[in-house]
């Protein structure tokens, strides 16, 4: 599940990520992240209260978040996991990439 917010007064959207953040949903993360990334200039990332994720997910958010910051776009993340989903973050390497 993709829930977006938008807070057009100050030209920033935030995204949450939460529940099912596996390979089986990575179309509709990809299609969600395109359309909302083409309105705004500082997108602040969200994830928690997530029930399954794998790398699929890591990877399409890191390819994206390459591609806003070089249109000049400003990024920020939060990421609130779990013991399990922690561990995936860390040793894939990705929590240096995000931070």
């Amino acid at each position: 599940m993709l829930e977006i917010e938008e807070f057009t007064k100050q030209d920033k959207l935030s995204l949450l990520f939460s529940g099912d953040l596996s390979v089986a949903n990575t179309s509709e993360h990809q299609q969600q992240l395109l359309k909302a990334a083409s309105k705004i200039s500082h997108v602040h990332v969200k994830v928690a209260n997530v029930e399954n994720m794998d790398l699929s997910f890591l990877q399409l958010l890191f390819a994206w978040a390459q591609s806003m910051k070089r249109s000049g776009k400003n990024l920020t993340f939060d990421f609130l996991l779990g013991q399990e989903f922690e561990r995936i973050f860390d040793e894939s390497g990705f929590r240096q990439v995000f931070s």
